[in-house]
């Protein structure tokens, strides 16, 4: 169901993502080897089929790039990532959650993004480009909510304080002394291990990735959204500047 939806989403880009790359290669130099000695000849020269090619594939190159420099919105600072907590990894987490629960229809508990999910090391203050959000989440992951036993939550504090910390949204606050979890509140509370828990994830992570195996015989529901797609609808329907504070969500104690 995931693959199949997946595809559903990214099938007006497809071809011409498929296209785009297709130039890109063809217009490579060509290293020719010559025997078995470690000698080459370079060309630079393009085939008469690879011209032919590239002159296809221009319209649709042209409107990819047209589409990928649209600016959706602007950052008011330098948002960076890291560890225990970030302005990046604060923004993140909170819009996840802000559309999750739009799209869900209901609240949910709390939303957690694993860091290695965020490829870029800072979104710079200024303009926000379609390219440079998917430059930040190049994954194809799918959002989702995870129904969990408060008697199970612990593991997946557990997995975030042994790597360091992870993004959570605001509703959650925690130490890690010793690479382990301590302090766990969740909106002002601590975990009650008899309660069933909603919280808005990746399908990578509720699938068993990044050694959260436990949460992939648990019940799911699927919101019909790309991770990518979340964070390009939330900056578009801003009407100010985006940005992010460290709040002391998570915090490392000697």
């Amino acid at each position: 169901m995931n693959d199949e939806l997946r595809m559903n989403l990214l099938k007006p880009k497809a071809l011409v993502l498929a296209l785009f790359c297709l130039v890109i290669t063809a217009c490579q130099p060509r290293l020719h080897f010559l025997g078995t000695e470690s000698t080459y000849h370079r060309s630079d020269t393009l085939s008469l089929a690879d011209t032919d090619m590239a002159a296809m594939i221009q319209p649709y190159k042209q409107q990819l790039d047209v589409e990928m420099n649209q600016v959706i919105g602007q950052a008011a600072k330098d948002l960076t990532k890291g560890n225990p907590e970030s302005t990046l990894g604060n923004f993140v987490a909170d819009l996840i959650h802000k559309k999750s629960e739009e799209y869900y229809g209901k609240p949910i508990d709390l939303t957690v993004v694993n860091s290695g999910g965020l490829r870029i090391p800072i979104l710079s203050a200024g303009d926000i480009t379609r390219s440079k959000v998917f430059e930040l989440m190049p994954f194809d992951n799918l959002l989702v909510v995870v129904e969990v036993e408060g008697s199970e939550l612990p593991k997946l504090f557990n997995t975030m304080a042994e790597k360091g910390g992870w993004p959570v949204s605001w509703h959650i606050s925690h130490a890690i002394k010793d690479n382990k979890p301590i302090d766990i509140l969740i909106s002002g509370e601590p975990i009650q291990a008899d309660k069933i828990y909603t919280v808005a994830i990746s399908d990578y992570l509720a699938n068993g990735g990044d050694n959260l195996f436990f949460l992939a015989d648990k019940k799911r529901h699927e919101l019909g959204k790309l991770f990518r797609g979340a964070i390009l609808e939330y900056i578009a329907e801003q009407n100010e500047p985006v940005d992010a504070e460290l709040e002391g969500r998570v915090v490392v104690k000697e």
